[in-house]
């Protein structure tokens, strides 16, 4: 009688167990070390300008301005920047004259001061209308030559990106 051997299915299984635990392992190592990385970089990056506002100054209709006496400024500025612009002051832009038209006599240089404080925040893109009151007066010293005048006045804004 010849004895033939058992087969041995209790090794192959533990065999293919064993292989299937080194592949868990292994795509458990492979999976960490795709989610984990480490690194450094460098860039740059640049500042754009600030384009300037546009304004049109006036005062609003019916306003007169006597020597000693102050009238309300009416300012129309256009901002072209991509980002809201907080206009801080109005002031008399002293690099350019105030000139006179239209006055019963001789005005020049009329004594015209301008100065006040807004806070306004224009928004990107925006074209926005506002009267500051008392923002412009006319010195007591003005001649009498300046009466019914019309006065251009030059001013400048002062401000900064919101």
């Amino acid at each position: 009688m010849t004895r033939r051997p058992k087969p041995r299915r209790g090794a192959v299984a533990v065999t293919a167990l064993i292989a299937f635990s080194a592949l868990c392992v292994l795509g458990a190592t492979t999976a960490f070390a795709f989610w984990s990385s480490t690194g450094s970089a460098t860039g740059t990056a640049s500042t754009g300008s600030v384009l300037s506002l546009t304004t049109t100054a006036s005062t609003p209709s019916g306003a007169t301005l006597v020597p000693g006496g102050s009238a309300p400024l009416v300012l129309t500025i256009t901002n072209p920047n991509p980002m809201p612009v907080v206009i801080g002051s109005v002031q008399l832009d002293t690099t350019r004259a105030v000139t006179a038209t239209g006055s019963v006599g001789v005005c020049t240089a009329p004594p015209v001061t301008v100065a006040a404080s807004t806070g306004l925040t224009l928004a990107a893109g925006s074209t926005t209308t506002v009267t500051v009151p008392a923002a412009v007066t006319l010195g007591a010293s003005a001649s009498s030559g300046c009466q019914g005048a019309t006065f251009t006045i030059p001013v400048t804004l002062s401000g900064s990106t919101a």
